[in-house]
């Protein structure tokens, strides 16, 4: 996935300071301070500046049309939603062509990652796929989702089959419907160039932001349109970041023998993107002026016990302190405390080089099955995997010791308990013997990391034995 860079200043020393769209950290290079990155999870907005003038823009709307009059020039900054994230779902399974003899080919996983145990290419009945689409476009709770699901495996009412899906998703549309306006998307414009962080006030000297008109959960559901919807009967986002990147259109009142009309410039590239359209479309613009909006914020990465400097990790919502060994996770625009361990596991292979990774140790509420979810909390380009890892290692308790001594290097984390509740609410139906009441109640969240063995150039679970590719680590 592509990433948008970010300009600013360093609230420190005013210097000029850039970071990547959804960084946790940055460390300014002129005073050398480290700053957390405040505002995660929030929908963030961010604008482009605007490299040409009105006189230029009313050149490029009369080109072709000498003979027509600038009436008037004036820059609006529309607003677009940007989505990341990554994208996992059940879908149908489609029929199998007659002439494919081997079927639908998918994509390739880590050694032992074949899902064995997951609910993935079961039958689902109607009933249930009507409950799992009612989950993801009305974002209710999934619990019932995994009861009923759960029900349908246990009994054998099976009808159609389902498999597993997942993509990155990097995607940008206009945050307001604007009829009349024929600009929908920025397509690549926003990767190629540098955004600048909204502050309040900053646009009003230069023009009119419109208000963003899509509430949240709409333009997530926008954002992950596919082509076929009739396909997917569950999904959920990993990692998910939604801007709001205010773009600059001149739009030109151009008259001529007594009819006037607008031509709308991109405010970047100098070119005209649509003509001819209605006055009408003023109203539009003009009846939402934009208010202040959420923004990046920036405090002193520091450890909130003893005050030493954290390390800047950017990808990292967590944040070991190596004075007072104590673990912090980003939240919103504080820092709280984590319990966590390292984990020393007796396998007779103390010799082997070891890569430890992170999990989310989420356990689930007295009287549920299965007691304990082992999520993977580090970044892994195939999804399929991290779920098959987590129903691998659910399956049973696993036994360790507590690391004592001094602390090993880990690897960070890219995904928090939140979105580990999600990845465990997605496999919790594929786990063995699944009984009609399984649910996911966490009543306890601790942070582990677990040795994962080197042999060549996989990474080896020290319980299950599943290896992960460790050029697919994020």
């Amino acid at each position: 996935m592509s990433e948008v860079v970010v300009s600013t200043e360093c609230p420190n020393c005013s210097a000029p300071l850039d970071f990547s769209e959804g960084a946790n950290a940055v460390r300014c290079l002129n005073c050398r301070s480290n700053l957390l990155v405040t505002g995660r999870k929030q929908v963030l907005s961010y604008f482009v500046a605007p490299k040409v003038t009105a006189g230029v823009a009313g050149t490029v709307a009369r080109a072709g049309q000498l003979a027509a009059r600038v009436v008037r020039a004036h820059l609006y900054f529309l607003p677009f939603y940007r989505l990341r994230g990554h994208d996992f779902q059940w879908q149908d399974v489609p029929q199998k062509p007659a002439d494919d003899s081997d079927g639908f080919s998918g994509t390739d996983d880590a050694r032992g990652a074949d899902l064995a145990g997951l609910a993935f290419g079961r039958q689902v009945s109607d009933a249930v796929r009507a409950v799992l689409r009612a989950a993801t476009w009305r974002r209710q709770a999934p619990e019932p989702v995994i009861r009923a699901l759960a029900q349908q495996v246990k009994s054998g009412a099976l009808e159609a089959q389902v498999q597993f899906v997942d993509r990155y998703v990097e995607k940008s549309f206009l945050a307001r419907d604007l009829p009349g306006l024929d600009v929908y998307s920025l397509g690549v414009r926003a990767q190629v160039l540098r955004v600048r962080l909204l502050r309040p006030g900053a646009l009003a000297p230069l023009g009119t932001a419109v208000e963003v008109g899509i509430d949240v959960e709409a333009a997530t559901g926008r954002g992950l349109q596919v082509g076929d919807v009739e396909h997917v009967v569950y999904r959920q986002v990993l990692g998910r970041i939604l801007s709001v990147i205010y773009f600059p259109f001149w739009v030109v009142e151009l008259q001529q023998r007594g009819q006037s009309w607008l031509t709308i410039v991109d405010g970047v590239a100098e070119s005209v993107v649509q003509s001819q359209a209605s006055l009408s479309l003023y109203r539009v613009l003009d009846s939402a002026p934009a208010g202040n909006q959420p923004t990046v914020g920036f405090r002193p990465l520091v450890c909130p016990n003893c005050g030493w400097d954290l390390p800047v990790n950017p990808d990292d919502i967590i944040f070991f302190c190596d004075s007072c060994e104590r673990v912090w996770q980003i939240r919103g625009t504080d820092m709280t405390e984590m319990p966590h361990e390292i984990a020393d596991v007796k396998d007779g292979s103390q010799n082997v080089a070891a890569v430890y990774l992170p999990f989310w140790l989420l356990d689930t509420a007295p009287g549920h099955s299965p007691s304990r979810y082992y999520v993977p909390a580090f970044r892994y380009r195939r999804l399929k995997a991290l779920a098959d890892l987590t129903v691998r290692l659910s399956g049973k308790p696993r036994t360790y010791d507590r690391w004592t001594g001094t602390r090993p290097q880990v690897r960070g984390c890219f995904y928090d308990a939140e979105d580990a509740a999600l990845l465990a609410h997605f496999t919790a139906a594929g786990l063995p013997r699944p009984k009609p009441d399984v649910k996911l109640s966490v009543a306890a969240t601790t942070l582990t990391w677990f040795p994962f063995k080197r042999a060549g150039r996989e990474l080896v679970d020290p319980f299950t034995g599943m290896a992960l590719q460790e050029s697919l680590l994020g």
